[in-house]
């Protein structure tokens, strides 16, 4: 038989319940609720494509060195699958953005590329 002090102290340990962010997300979290052209991604664009040599006027194409081009690739398709997915080869050439960079410019391009 249970006394009340016992039912007590097992629904009060039994409701606590403590996150543990790592565990939750292994691999980190990525925020990709607040994502912005001019806060994440254009800085990711001139910081890895728009760079001499690269994706700028006069190099190759398609040119990310202003917004109206970014955009353009966005609708394209180039961006998700060059720039996220790596298909049919990874860019930048060093490698592929973090999967949390990856994250952020798809979450961009699926509402809609806008310019904010």
């Amino acid at each position: 038989m249970r006394t009340p002090l016992t039912a007590l102290l097992a629904l009060t340990l039994g409701g606590c319940y403590y996150d543990v962010e790592e565990e939750l997300y292994p691999g980190g979290f990525c925020d990709t609720t607040a994502v912005t052209y001019a806060g994440m991604v254009e800085p990711l664009v001139q910081g890895n494509c728009a760079i001499p040599g690269c994706h700028v006027a006069g190099g190759q194409s398609p040119d990310l060195g202003t917004y109206a081009g970014v955009k353009a690739a966005a609708d394209a398709g180039l961006l998700v699958s060059l720039a996220v997915q790596g298909n049919p080869m990874p860019m930048p050439p060093s490698g592929l953005l973090s999967a949390c960079d990856r994250q952020r410019i798809e979450a961009w391009v699926n509402a809609g590329a806008p310019n904010n």
